[in-house]
């Protein structure tokens, strides 16, 4: 709140302006980002349909190689191995012969394998052919391709992520660490004369064939394009080092053919996914989106470009009003701070005919007043405080010499006036220090010797069995008290303290002084009060205008107010007693010199 009204505004003006301008830019960008974005998966779904077409061309033919391989005889006789061990053999040759022939005819084939439920196996590769009785310790019949094999005989099933090391006669020697660059669709053959005949025939394909389809559909080293199964593996991609490895861009396909979605993180990317036709694999492309910023980067300048003239513009339009609007303000705080130091009577000579020049005329107004207000101010309240001072001296004074001379009547009564003279000397110096002027304060020293004289005279009437002790450092003598407003609190300690103890007891008065106050302490060891009494009395004290609860203490109440009328309601009398114990009143004035 210390800056100026002025660079407030402007700093309002130019924040709200900014903060409009920047969200209008971001949603800009955002819908531009939206629209190219969209435009990329119509244009990359349509290029999807384009491949669709390769991918099923290319998958249709394998599929018709592995019938034709199927239907031909020399398969099921291998399988129903009929005949000597011998013919066995020579048709297992020609089985070799023919899918050697197959893996020369079509290249993209990688090798081809039988596996019976007993054991045998023949298989057939670009570098060699074998057969082999493996008693099922081949890893073949472990793998998910052979557990997994329970679809009708007419109906292929596609896997990837395979090894060469896979299907090899002793695939525990061989490297496990190669790529798996292997596409594995399998047919089943039944044997129903004998089931453990039945056979499954391998089909491996060079995953870089069917890569070779849809090696276009990247136009960028950042993009990423590649298939996954079912499972969300990896079957064939342009990057050989993402084969075999599952891809979580697959997860929020949620059954849709075909769609786009933005995935964040370190690298964010839009992908576009589309699900082949009767298969369970999906084309999916990765578009890094930096690609599409770089699309949106003139849009960007020419928005700063807008952003920075606006922003000049607002700067220069905020200067203009806001100098307009606070120059009549100015004046005005002008002329506030002359009249507050003291400069009455100042006027405003000009202001507009609006809000501002209505705060103006009020202040003019105000300004030709306030300086009869302050001295009719003054006046009421001299008048006021003398007249409550003049009051509560007028409620003390007929009390006290009530008190005293119906003391010294009794004394003359009761001991045939021979202290009545000792009587009048101590009275006659007591209205000495009262009336010798008509100052309403008086030194501490002057204070302290007529409570001596005070003390005195009570003892006459009660049997001299009060002390009274006085602790005052020399410094102290000569400071500003009020006149007797000590006398109500001694009073209070004859009459209430010291009652029940016949009279007899001890009344200290101690005086600190301190750099900001002036401490008086009186103490007696009088029979104190119980704390319901005390708590009455606090409240009393307290009470607005010094009025005196039923119940509550003249002298205290008298004593309290006069202070906090002559020096502010951050002094005043403070009480504590014990009951059986004494009580103790604390005085607070300032520190002043008499």
């Amino acid at each position: 709140m210390r800056i100026s009204l002025k660079r407030q505004l402007s700093l309002i003006f130019l924040v709200i302006s900014i903060v409009m301008m920047l969200v209008s830019s971001v949603l800009v960008y955002y819908q531009v980002l939206d629209l190219l974005k969209s435009r990329s998966e119509k244009s990359t779904v349509q290029l999807f349909r384009h491949v669709e077409r390769s991918i099923s061309a290319f998958r249709n033919e394998a599929e018709q190689v592995s019938l034709n391989l199927l239907m031909d005889p020399i398969v099921r006789e291998v399988l129903e191995q009929k005949g000597s061990a011998v013919n066995h053999l020579f048709r297992t040759l020609e089985l070799r012969e023919l899918f050697k022939q197959t893996l020369a005819k079509y290249r993209y084939f990688d090798s081809i394998y039988l596996f019976t439920e007993d054991g045998e196996m023949v298989a057939v590769t670009d570098s060699r052919s074998y057969s082999a009785y493996t008693n099922r310790d081949h890893a073949f019949y472990r793998s998910r391709i052979y557990l997994d094999n329970t679809n009708p005989y007419s109906k292929t099933v596609w896997y990837g992520g395979g090894r060469a090391a896979d299907f090899m006669e002793n695939p525990g020697e061989a490297d496990q660490r190669a790529v798996p660059d292997l596409l594995t669709f399998v047919r089943h053959i039944k044997i129903l004369q004998n089931e453990t005949r039945s056979g499954i025939l391998v089909f491996n394909i060079k995953e870089k064939e069917l890569a070779s389809v849809y090696q276009d559909l990247s136009d960028s080293a950042d993009m990423r394009t590649y298939i996954v199964d079912r499972e969300e593996r990896i079957v064939s991609a342009l990057d050989k080092n993402d084969l075999g490895n599952k891809s979580g861009s697959a997860a929020n396909r949620e059954g849709n053919a075909y769609g786009s979605y933005s995935q964040g993180g370190e690298k964010s990317r839009q992908i576009v996914y589309y699900r082949l036709p009767d298969n369970d694999w999906m084309l999916i492309k990765e578009i890094p989106m930096k690609l599409f910023n770089q699309d949106v980067m003139s849009l960007q300048k020419i928005l700063l470009i807008v952003f920075a003239v606006s922003l000049l513009l607002i700067v220069l339009l905020t200067l203009y009003w806001t100098n307009l609007i606070l120059l009549p303000l100015k004046e005005l705080a002008g002329k506030m701070q002359k009249l507050e130091r003291g400069n009455l009577g100042v006027l405003i000579s000009r202001f507009p005919k609006n809000e501002i020049g209505l705060l103006g005329r009020h202040f003019n107004r105000m300004s030709l007043s306030i300086s009869e207000l302050v001295e009719q101010n003054e006046k009421t309240e001299r008048k006021k405080r003398e007249s409550e001072v003049k009051a509560l001296q007028a409620q003390i004074t007929p009390h006290f010499l009530h008190n005293t001379l119906n003391g010294i009547r009794w004394m003359a009564i009761v001991s045939n006036a021979r202290n009545i003279a000792d009587s009048l000397t101590a009275l006659g110096k007591m209205l000495h220090l009262f009336y010798r002027d008509t100052f309403l304060f008086c030194s501490v020293k002057d204070e302290l010797e007529y409570i001596v004289h005070y003390v005195k005279m009570m003892n006459m009437r009660y049997g001299e069995g009060i002390k009274l002790e006085i602790d005052m450092p020399e410094n102290a003598g000569q400071l500003s008290i009020l006149k007797l407003i000590l006398q109500p609190i001694v009073e209070n300690a004859f009459l209430h303290g010291f009652e029940q103890k016949h009279f007899k007891g001890l009344i200290r008065i101690e005086v600190r002084v301190n750099e900001e106050e002036l401490l008086i302490q009186v103490t007696d060891d009088g029979s104190g009060m119980p704390a319901e009494r005390l708590e009455q009395i606090r409240r009393s004290m307290e009470a607005s205008g010094g009025e005196t609860e039923s119940g509550g203490s003249i002298g205290l109440n008298n004593t309290n107010t006069r202070i906090r009328l002559h020096y502010g309601n951050e002094y005043g009398v403070d009480i504590r007693s014990e009951y059986g114990s004494g009580t103790i009143v604390l005085l607070r004035i300032p520190n002043r010199a008499f």
